[in-house]
């Protein structure tokens, strides 16, 4: 079997599931190649799957590339109901409720041609599925694959890293949230260690979490990395991951902490609690005291070995890597 997978490259947590994907159909002897072209050259291959991408128009450039060409096309939907997330710009005061409600309209819009374009759809959990066809009302056949982390993850060489009692890794946006951590924390003592790249669209919360950081103090930010070892000992290093995003699908950074034996906070929102179910500490990405009172739990009561095992046990490349290659199978065997 021949695939060519499509989506954009780079360091993020779409951008290491579909590189981890990958090289571990790979491993099971499916052909596999990755490009990141808008129109991509599927005349050597029996499937496209692509991921979904920021652009939506970019991802249904590749869809219909492939619709073109005859090919079969699998979308990873990688996708989570924005609205609460949109209108927090205007709960910050940042645009109008009718400039965001507006915006989300539209971006609803420009997506469900891509879902409608795909022949089937590989989202990450059930819930996702169910949020797909309530949002759009279509639906396509569909597989649900699991996000995962790397078996050998915990047992990397361990590097020199910065100590920290509370840890966050992330895009810096809205979306994850470091203002919300950081409103949560702002008269505690913790050591907040904060890693992620910057998202230029959200310059105002940028901006105001980086003022309160350095106002508070004790904050220490870095760029992010690809480096597994160095992340892997950060996890491991520090006490709390913290994740209060406004939805995760849900999170690779979540994933890779609970596998380091790390005690996790995450958002309530997205389809956490089918990966973490009752072993992870929940919190309200809105309420500053939700997200404290989470991460104080966590800080004294520490990290679920069960919850360790499991991910270990379940949500590993080579598992993901086995549903996705049934689900290319079922998809061509359809044609």
């Amino acid at each position: 079997m021949k695939v060519l997978i499509a989506g954009n490259t780079g360091i993020g947590g779409a951008e290491r599931q579909m590189e981890a994907t990958a090289a571990a159909l790979t491993d099971r002897g499916v052909q596999v190649s990755i490009t990141d072209a808008a129109r991509p050259d599927c005349c050597d291959c029996d499937l496209l799957h692509v991921f979904n991408a920021p652009d939506p128009e970019l991802t249904l450039c590749r869809i219909r590339a492939g619709k073109d060409q005859s090919v079969p096309v699998a979308l990873s939907t990688i996708y989570w109901n924005g609205y609460e997330l949109h209108m927090q710009w205007a709960e910050r005061g940042w645009r109008t409720a009718r400039e965001q409600d507006g915006d989300w309209r539209q971006r609803r819009q420009r997506l469900k041609p891509v879902l409608v374009g795909a022949d089937m759809w590989l989202p990450n959990s059930n819930a996702e599925y169910g949020m797909l066809v309530a949002d759009f009302e279509v639906s396509r056949p569909y597989r649900m694959i699991p996000n995962a982390v790397e078996a050998n993850l915990a047992q990397l060489p361990e590097t020199k890293t910065p100590e920290s009692d509370i840890l966050m890794v992330g895009r810096w946006e809205l979306r994850k949230n470091q203002l919300g951590l950081l409103e949560s924390l702002a008269d505690t003592d913790y050591r907040i260690l904060i890693i992620g790249g910057e998202n230029s669209y959200d310059r105002e919360h940028n901006q105001a979490a980086r003022r309160l950081a350095e106002k508070r103090g004790n904050v220490q930010m870095l760029p992010a990395t690809s480096d597994r070892g160095f992340l892997a000992s950060l996890l491991k290093d520090t006490k709390v991951l913290a994740q209060p995003s406004f939805y995760e699908t849900p999170g690779l950074a979540a994933l890779e902490a609970a596998a380091c034996g790390t005690a996790v906070v995450v958002s309530e929102r997205g389809c956490t609690r089918e990966y973490f179910g009752d072993e992870a500490y929940y919190c309200d990405p809105t309420d500053p005291h939700s997200i404290r009172e989470a991460i104080e739990a966590a800080l004294a009561s520490g990290p679920s070995e069960l919850l360790k095992e499991r991910i270990g046990r379940e949500f590993t490349w080579r598992r993901a890597a086995e549903r996705t290659e049934s689900a290319y199978r079922q998809l061509l065997s359809r044609r």
